[in-house]
């Protein structure tokens, strides 16, 4: 297993109101869902949040929810 190692000022965590644990866990969550490892309720179950509060955590982390190609975005609207 390896490790990541990512310091966080306390202003930060201040800031988002949150302790490093749940920090590290949003991190973590969104990495791997960015990363196509989890589903989007793994990744939020991962850092303890519904599907919804996870979506927001996504928005606000500039990750897309849905990653169509040009071609099935089409056929999608068709």
């Amino acid at each position: 297993m390896q490790t990541m190692v990512m310091p966080v000022s306390e202003d930060i965590l201040r800031a988002t109101r949150m302790d490093k644990g749940e920090m590290s866990a949003h991190m973590r969550a969104v990495k791997l869902y960015d990363a196509e490892a989890l589903t989007l309720a793994q990744a939020a179950n991962l850092c303890g949040l519904d599907t919804f509060a996870f979506l927001e955590v996504l928005a606000k982390a500039g990750v897309p929810v849905a990653d169509y190609s040009e071609e099935e975005l089409e056929r999608e609207l068709a």
